[in-house]
């Protein structure tokens, strides 16, 4: 009978969000484009950093910049230059792949996106900045403290795609069940407990990361639990084509944030990563661990290096993982030799063959076996049976 795993209760820390300022502006830029210019519009954007709490209006001069024949492409332009023209990261409101990743340094939200003909004058520009900080406040308040990183969550991400409404032409924002394809980790958790993975609570940061990365692209799939998980979030497609496994819409956020709470939480003691363990004890390298071992021996090898590091203290992470790793260098090394070895191997063939033929030869010369023995550095006996076997095939052929 297969034994039912709990999913921990988890708290996630927020993150300690300053207080939204914006500056203010004084004049923009000229909307017509200079002769010579490779951009025929201006481009306005609204930039939010969240660490440092601040908001802005930004203009591209793009439009503005005489285009330098040196360049020959976009790859050919200045990086300061290049960056004044496309800064910070835009925010793509469908875009699921955003939510694997830490957030952003500087978030890059497009004024008028399709309109480009339309451009703010000052007092639009600072009229559109008072208007948005509340929901700019709410994309940064919301936000997951991972470690020193800053993990979406489905209501940081929420308040983004209200940002880029409010941009909008239709300037705008939407109610929350417009959003209901984003869906936080910790609810599918709690409605579906077997979808957590107590193995990843063992591993250090970026194996981790990489763990919460794949379930954050993959769990809606149907491959996974998608199927069953979408009977309860998502919401239909509205936009495109429907997948064609699935006609709901679901992006899963703050899985990185959950398990490493999960991690925090499920433990007092200090983590420590396996790759600081070893540098101070030096395990991976002492010749314990072969390319032979099983895995159940792994995991003992394992869990005395969890045991090891308790009684001083620390909560070991990653060394069941680490220990793999190890024994798949190992056999790569043995694989390797193999190779070596049997091509080493192969040309003593060929040399023994080649002994046997001169053997062959000082037999018929008339030679004593241990003379030719001596010369050949076989022993008598082994010459004795080729000049018997000599005798034997020229009986048989008389």
């Amino acid at each position: 009978m297969q034994t039912k795993i709990e999913p921990p209760k988890v708290d996630i820390p927020r993150y300690a969000a300053p207080r939204i300022t914006i500056a203010h502006v004084n004049d923009v830029l000229p909307s017509e484009p200079i002769p010579g210019s490779h951009k025929r519009s201006k481009s306005q954007y609204v930039l939010l950093a969240p660490r440092g709490g601040w908001l802005r209006f930004h203009e591209s001069d793009e439009h503005r910049t005489l285009w330098d024949p040196a360049w020959t492409c976009v790859n050919d332009v200045p990086r300061d230059i290049w960056k004044n023209w496309h800064p910070g990261t835009p925010f793509r409101t469908g875009d699921g792949y955003a939510l694997f990743e830490p957030v952003p340094e500087v978030l890059c939200f497009p004024v008028n996106p399709g309109y480009r003909a339309a451009s703010l004058d000052a007092a639009a520009a600072n009229a559109v900045l008072s208007e948005i900080v509340p929901h700019a406040q709410e994309l940064v308040d919301n936000l997951y403290n991972v470690a020193g990183t800053l993990d979406w969550s489905a209501a940081s991400f929420r308040a983004g795609r209200n940002l880029m409404r409010l941009l909008s032409p239709q300037r705008q924002a939407a109610p929350r069940e417009a959003d209901k394809d984003l869906v936080e980790f910790g609810d599918i958790v709690a409605r579906f407990p077997h979808v957590y993975r107590p193995d990843l609570v063992t591993l250090e940061a970026e194996d981790l990361a990489e763990e919460c990365d794949s379930q954050t692209r993959y769990l809606a799939y149907p491959d996974l639990w998608g199927s069953e998980i979408k009977e309860v979030f998502g919401r239909p497609f509205k936009y495109g084509t429907p997948s064609p496994t699935s006609d709901i819409d679901l992006k899963v956020c703050g899985v990185r944030a959950w398990y490493h709470a999960a991690i925090l939480q499920a433990d007092p003691r200090p983590p420590l990563a396996f790759s600081a363990w070893d540098a101070q004890q030096g395990c991976l390298e002492d010749g314990t661990l072969s390319s032979s071992m099983t895995d159940e021996e792994l995991e003992a090898w394992a869990a005395d290096q969890v045991a090891a590091a308790a009684r001083q203290g620390w909560r070991l992470l990653g060394a069941l993982r680490a220990a793999r790793r190890q024994r798949n260098r190992l056999r790569e090394q043995d694989w390797d030799r193999l190779a070596v070895v049997g091509a080493r191997l192969a040309g003593l063939e060929q040399l023994r063959a080649e002994r046997q033929a001169l053997v062959t030869k000082a037999i018929g010369w008339g030679l004593g076996d241990s003379e030719i023995g001596a010369q050949g550095r076989v022993s008598r006996q082994a010459v004795f049976q080729v000049r018997e076997r000599l005798n034997a095939e020229a009986a048989e052929a008389s």
